[in-house]
C-alpha cells in the first residue's frame, strides 16, 4: 500500500532487489530501524556452482536465484515462492526460500494490520511512576523507534510525556480489572524501561470504558507484537557482536 507508507514519512527506493519504501532519514541515520530489516548481502554466484538449499547443480536450464529475504543462492525449486515483504519496505512481491516464506508468513498480521493500529494510535489514561498522568494518545513514531504521547481528552497534564524508546523497554505486561463475575480482564498495558539517565520508569496505560474496550485490546496486543520484534532485534545484534569479537 503506497499511499500507506507515504503518509508514515517514508520515500521510494530502487534496490538491487525491486522497489522499495523507506524512511526519509534511513540514509542518513545511525539509529538502527528495530521494525523493519535490511536487505541482506547476496551469495556470490562464484561461490555457489550449486544451490545451498538442495545441492542441485546449476545449469542453463537450473538457474541462480537469490531469496530477498536471506540472500540465499538457489534453485527455482527450493526459491519459488513470491510473498509480500513488508518488512524490508518491498513494494511488489518478491522470491523467498521456503524457510523465509514461513516467517514472512508469520509476520503477516503484523505488517498487514497491527503496525497501522500502533502507528493510528489510542487513547489511554497514562499513570507514570504510580502518579496519573492524564489521558493521551499513544501511538508508535513514524520512524517505528519509539512510542510518542500526543495530549487528547479530559485531564490533560501540563506537560507531554517523553517518547519511550522501544530499545529500552524491559518489560511489557498486561493490565487487568475485575470484573462483576470476579473475572480478570485486561484493560491496558503496564511498561517498564530504562531513561537516557539509566533510571528504571514504569508507565502504565489503561482504559477502563467498556466501549473502546476491543479497540484498546487490539492496540495492546500490536505492541505486545511488536516489542517481540524487538526482543528478536535485540537477540540478533547480541549475536552480530558476539561473531564480530571472536
Amino acid at each position: 500500500d503506497t499511499n500507506f507508507f507515504q503518509s508514515s514519512g517514508k520515500q521510494l527506493i530502487r534496490s538491487r532487489s525491486g522497489l522499495r519504501m523507506v524512511p526519509h532519514d534511513s540514509a542518513g541515520s545511525s539509529e538502527p530501524s528495530l521494525l523493519s530489516l535490511d536487505e541482506p548481502a547476496w551469495q556470490s554466484d562464484c561461490d555457489c556452482p550449486a544451490c545451498s538449499l538442495c545441492s542441485c547443480w546449476f545449469s542453463l536450464s537450473n538457474r541462480r536465484h537469490h531469496c530477498r529475504r536471506c540472500g540465499v543462492c538457489a534453485c527455482s525449486q527450493c526459491c519459488q515462492r513470491r510473498l509480500p515483504l513488508p518488512r524490508m519496505g518491498f513494494v511488489d512481491p518478491v522470491l523467498h526460500c521456503q524457510a523465509c516464506a514461513e516467517a514472512t508468513r508469520a509476520e503477516a498480521g503484523f505488517y498487514g494490520r497491527q503496525i497501522r493500529l500502533l502507528i493510528a494510535g489510542c487513547t489511554f489514561e497514562l499513570s507514570l511512576g504510580g502518579s496519573a498522568a492524564g489521558v493521551f494518545v499513544c501511538r508508535l513514531a513514524t520512524d517505528q523507534r519509539s512510542l510518542q504521547f500526543e495530549g487528547g481528552g479530559s485531564g490533560l497534564a501540563s506537560t507531554k510525556p517523553e517518547p519511550i524508546p522501544l530499545l529500552a523497554v524491559q518489560s511489557c505486561d498486561l493490565v487487568t480489572v475485575i470484573d462483576s463475575d470476579a473475572s480478570s480482564l485486561p484493560c491496558g498495558i503496564r511498561i517498564c524501561w530504562r531513561n537516557s539517565s539509566g533510571e528504571s520508569v514504569r508507565a502504565e496505560l489503561s482504559s477502563r470504558r467498556p466501549e473502546t474496550q476491543r479497540t484498546t485490546l487490539a492496540w495492546v496486543s500490536a505492541l505486545q507484537t511488536a516489542m517481540k520484534i524487538v526482543a528478536d532485534f535485540k537477540r540478533r545484534t547480541m549475536t552480530e557482536c558476539s561473531i564480530s569479537i571472536d
